[in-house]
């Protein structure tokens, strides 16, 4: 997919995606990303001077020698049930069994792909709206719908549409967008044939998969992972980055100094202090990056 197609797709839903200097970047409130967000950005001076200025907190995909997280993907010519590992196998097979997984309609996405979405969001504490919102996620899916860079597929249930994913090629790999299923159904495991169904289309059409399920996420989610790593995905180390507010990276300096030096805090177990060092040290990776070029 052209990136400018990505672009008018999720500006359509009423995201903001910025041109900063021929880079294109995705704004989620006070957080500012880097987009598409599995792709690595090319940084210069002048796009690292307005980020800073202009945003609270802007996350990086980089390429640099210094990793500091992973991104999930597999890339394989062949995907088959007696690859997975043997406690994942006997899912696998229900799921496929009990299943039936087929190109969802428009109108099911409408209505039992909305209803999955409102239900994961509201289980992850989230509002992503042109997830939840009525008339956002139909633009979303009707943009997506039937484009050919565009691998969508849904798990149905007795005629019901209970789980789906979405993903678009670009840069030569697929990129996750979304994979939800209906939490009503966790017996049926409809994540695992979808992602077992998927693949092989995928292989079957292009006789190669190379798919992203995207990087870790920045709150430690250790069951997530390790579903990723049964469904064949490899950790590939990776490099995040963030360029701070100059205020809140004087900030979070200060609460480290407190938490660390002043009350000897050198085992760091407190979980709001962990993310803030997360986000200083992404930091100070990229502040290498910038002195070593």
């Amino acid at each position: 997919m052209k990136l400018d197609e990505l672009v008018a797709i999720y500006r359509g839903c009423g995201y903001s995606v910025s041109n900063i200097e021929g880079q294109y970047f995705l704004n989620r409130g006070c957080i500012n990303y880097s987009f598409p967000q599995l792709s690595n950005v090319s940084l210069n001076p002048k796009i690292i001077s307005k980020l800073k200025w202009r945003y609270l907190i802007s996350v990086l995909k980089v390429s640099s020698p210094i990793k500091n997280t992973h991104e999930f993907i597999i890339r394989t010519k062949e995907y088959r049930i007696d690859m997975l590992p043997h406690r994942t196998r006997p899912t696998t097979r229900k799921s496929l069994r009990e299943c039936e997984f087929r190109v969802p309609s428009v109108e099911d996405l409408m209505r039992e792909g909305l209803y999955i979405n409102r239900q994961t969001m509201k289980l992850q504490q989230r509002d992503d709206k042109y997830l939840t919102n009525e008339n956002q996620w139909k633009s979303y899916v009707t943009s997506f719908y039937g484009h050919e860079d565009v691998a969508m597929l849904g798990a149905y249930y007795a005629g019901k549409l209970i789980g789906y994913i979405i993903a678009f090629k670009a840069d030569g790999k697929y990129h996750v967008v979304n994979q939800y299923v209906d939490r009503n159904w966790p017996g049926l495991a409809p994540l695992n044939g979808l992602i077992y169904t998927l693949f092989n289309k995928i292989i079957e059409k292009e006789g190669e998969l190379i798919f992203s399920d995207g990087m870790e996420s920045f709150s430690p989610l250790p069951e997530l992972n390790r579903f990723k790593r049964t469904m064949l995905f490899e950790p590939v180390p990776a490099t995040r980055v963030y360029i701070l507010h100059p205020v809140l990276r004087v900030s979070l300096w200060i609460v480290i100094f407190l938490y660390v030096k002043i009350l000897g805090k050198r085992s760091v177990k407190n979980k709001f202090i962990q993310k803030i060092i997360r986000l200083y040290q992404g930091q100070r990776i990229l502040d290498r990056m910038t002195v070593e070029n």
